[in-house]
């Protein structure tokens, strides 16, 4: 098998690379996804996701990651897309942009041209948003944005809580610069799911080849030459050859890993593993970190989606949905965004809450939902201290990656969290909300101390999905990418998907990673 590109996985990066590598008509595309179709109900359908696509093997890796020292041993269950879309055909949908600082401090930081001003062009044009195009949005991309389609009456009480708790009510959280609290944007086409499969690459050209059901070994060498990769497909050993470049874009697992197999990485853990060494590479796998989140859930006095899962409803809002384009079935996994700092004198934003008409919880086994009525919020740092890492757990490219979260290893977090959770409760007992709230399941009112607190995150904060950084881009000897996405070191090489980002960015990393995989493509393209 020759191709020009090949691209390893199909979520935010890969697809966004391999549709932009593919649409001139003359570069010959492969795309390699280990999972099946999108083309199922669990993926289409946004209120489907979390009941039968999470958890579910056919459409999630479903990881754990080893026990986390800086939370008493604690493990946390880990979703990831294994489907074509990856994780963007079973996420929550928001469509969030980090802040126009996230960028800056990289360009700043060993990262030339990932400054916000280089970096927004690449946002709009990815972008079809229904608001229409100005210098912030764009319209005629292949990413379908839209304004959520049916709210909640205590969505909106939880707003105007917000609200008369000191935050600003702000129409749109992706203008900079980002704060206060309004109503999400999700990633929607007719209140259908828009993947970023479904973005780029649902349209069929002749020079995309799209397999599915292919989970990819290793990448191979000829010195320190990236010249294809080898992946399994239907029980047979198959080789693809790519003349101009190989892109991962596994995730920041996933990516990794695969470099690690290949022979990339920490030179004594390849060689603890067994494996040949290629090219020692000391960062691939470091520089794990997540958005750590607390849960704030109230029992409440009106129905929720949690409870209405009878026929009637089903049949009710499925119709809403598959005719009209609205309803419940069509709800991302928050209906409220809203952005503060922990201290008023910082410059910028720390800290987010999701809050969504759902009783549910994000336990150390997967999300659960309540079977009465109650509402979340969800309480993350957005740049936290705390660094964990991936290794090999063997040398077979079937197991599961080594996952050491060590989500508050850096007590700062741990002090950002607490301030996060103590504002919003306040919010929860601001008239507009509190009229409703029956009784707080979580943290429990019990919770009051300083020491209290401190238990409470300790013992129930988790990573919100939103993995990144292990193949981090920079100049440092840390680094793993150049600022042209290309493994250092090495040539033919590149990296486009959350791994690369040298720290996360303020806020959910779809949108972020499309754009990246969008960047990726104009490097190859110049290359």
């Amino acid at each position: 098998m020759e191709f020009d590109y090949i691209v390893v996985g199909s979520g935010s990066g890969g697809s966004s690379v391999a549709g932009r590598l593919a649409e001139d008509g003359g570069s010959r595309v492969l795309v390699l996804e280990a999972g099946g179709s999108d083309r199922r109900l669990p993926v289409l359908m946004p209120a489907a996701t979390y009941l039968y696509a999470i958890g579910n093997p056919r459409f999630d890796w479903r990881l754990t990651s080893a026990p986390d020292p800086s939370r008493g041993g604690r493990t946390d269950y880990m979703p990831r897309g294994k489907v074509l879309g990856g994780s963007s055909s079973i996420n929550g949908m928001l469509y969030v942009r980090g802040q126009p600082e996230d960028f800056d401090d990289w360009a700043a930081n060993g990262c030339a041209g990932w400054d916000f001003e280089s970096v927004r062009p690449y946002f709009r044009r990815a972008e079809d948003n229904e608001n229409g195009a100005d210098a912030d949005h764009g319209v005629g991309g292949p990413l379908g944005v839209q304004n959520l389609r049916t709210s909640h009456p205590l969505s909106e009480a939880f707003l105007r809580a917000g609200v008369e708790a000191g935050l600003e009510a702000t129409p749109d959280l992706n203008r900079p610069p980002q704060g206060g609290i309004g109503y999400v944007q999700a990633t929607q086409r007719g209140g259908w799911r828009c993947s970023s499969a479904r973005a780029y690459l649902w349209r069929k050209r002749p020079n995309l080849t799209v397999l599915t059901q292919a989970q990819v070994r290793r990448v191979l060498f000829e010195g320190r030459r990236a010249i294809g990769v080898e992946f399994e497909r239907q029980g047979r050993l198959v080789v693809a050859r790519a003349g101009k470049g190989v892109v991962l874009a596994a995730g920041a697992f996933g990516s990794p890993q695969i470099l690690m197999l290949s022979g990339v990485g920490p030179q004594a853990h390849l060689r603890e593993q067994g494996i040949e060494v290629v090219h020692d590479l000391p960062g691939v796998g470091e520089n794990f970190h997540d958005h750590p989140g607390t849960s704030h859930i109230v029992w409440v006095d009106q129905p929720t989606y949690n409870v209405q899962h009878t026929l009637f409803h089903a049949m009710l809002y499925g119709a809403l949905w598959l005719f009209a384009g609205r309803g419940p079935g069509t709800t991302p996994d928050a209906h409220v965004l809203a952005f503060t700092r922990s201290r008023p004198e910082l410059a910028r934003c720390d800290l987010q809450y999701h809050f969504t008409p759902v009783g549910y919880d994000l336990t150390d086994t997967g999300p659960i939902l309540f079977d009465k009525p109650a509402v979340t919020a969800l309480n993350n740092i957005h740049r936290p201290h705390s660094r964990g890492h991936v290794r090999l757990a063997s040398r077979d490219p079937s197991a599961a990656p080594a996952i050491q979260p060590n989500l508050l290893g850096d007590a700062r977090d741990l002090d950002t969290l607490i301030a996060g959770a103590k504002r919003l409760r306040a919010i929860f007992e601001a008239p507009p909300m509190a009229r409703h709230v029956l009784g707080e399941f979580k943290p429990g009112k019990e919770v009051q101390s300083d020491d209290e607190w401190a238990a409470y995150v300790r013992e129930t904060s988790i990573g919100i999905y939103h993995p990144a950084g292990t193949c981090k881009m920079g100049s440092d000897p840390m680094a793993v990418v150049d600022e042209g996405l290309k493994v250092r070191g090495l040539s033919n090489l590149y990296v486009a998907d959350a791994s690369i980002m040298p720290v996360i960015v303020s806020g959910n990393l779809n949108a972020n990673c499309i754009m990246i995989g969008e960047r990726c493509a104009d490097f190859l393209k110049a290359a």
